[in-house]
């Protein structure tokens, strides 16, 4: 489908469709099929080696998927290249961060921003990471490396934000992080969702996720097990028990 011919229902929404993904002869994602809407802030959650990683690996491109389809506003993605998927309005923040180190804030910023080739554009981005973030603001000229664990997410946000994306990939955000920089991140998320970026977010906080998430999806040992609104998810005793510890 072309770029003219796209239609309004289509527009921005990311789907897979019986996905697989194997590690050699280890079935990392198995019939995978997920559909993330226009706008919605999406939350997967699930154990250490359920395939949450993987998942977003395989929608930028940094994993090929050994079956299936993964679509974007109607069109294939999944035998592009990953720059090529980021290009389309995919960002990918990933786990860990993957920070440059040493280098400083702002040349982190900057980096984010390379194939952005609208000057004003990038202008009205980096005010709105700085009223996000304050402290990078503070910090801009200072190396990455030496920031605390909050900020470099913070940072890692941010660099994601400036590419401008239409769709946002969050790897475990709150990964290690101590409650006061859990609680700006996710403010921050949501910040950002309500400005109407797509986002799907990967976490092992199960109560965070189900505290910011308009719908949710359950995924265990590469299946998705189970999916629905916070609300119905909720009800499900198993749910409450393994991942709300109520």
């Amino acid at each position: 489908m072309k770029n003219n011919e796209i239609n309004e229902e289509s527009e921005d929404s990311i789907e897979l469709k019986k996905v697989y993904h194997y590690y050699g002869k280890a079935k990392a994602l198995e019939e995978l099929n997920l559909k993330l809407e226009k706008q919605s802030l999406e939350a997967v959650i699930g154990p250490n080696g359920a395939g949450k990683t993987t998942l977003l690996r395989v929608i930028s491109g940094l994993e090929e998927i050994d079956r299936g389809k993964i679509l974007f506003r109607g069109e294939r993605i999944d035998e592009l290249d990953a720059y090529k998927i980021a290009r389309m309005g995919i960002a990918h923040c990933p786990e860990r961060r993957r920070l440059f180190y040493d280098m400083t804030v702002m040349e982190n910023i900057e980096m984010g921003a390379y194939s952005l080739k609208d000057r004003k554009k990038y202008k009205e981005l980096l005010d709105y990471i700085f009223e996000l973030f304050p402290r990078l603001k503070e910090r801009k000229k200072q190396r990455a490396g030496t920031l605390s664990g909050g900020e470099q997410q913070m940072l890692a946000l941010a660099r994601s934000i400036v590419s401008d994306p239409s769709v946002l990939l969050l790897d475990e955000p709150s990964l290690g992080l101590a409650p006061l920089f859990k609680k700006k991140i996710f403010e921050a998320i949501n910040h950002i969702k309500n400005k109407g970026t797509t986002t799907l977010l990967v976490e092992q906080d199960a109560v965070l996720a189900f505290d910011i998430a308009q719908y949710l999806h359950v995924l265990e040992e590469g299946k998705i097990e189970m999916r629905g609104t916070k609300e119905e998810l909720e009800k499900e005793p198993r749910i409450r028990k393994i991942y709300l510890g109520i």
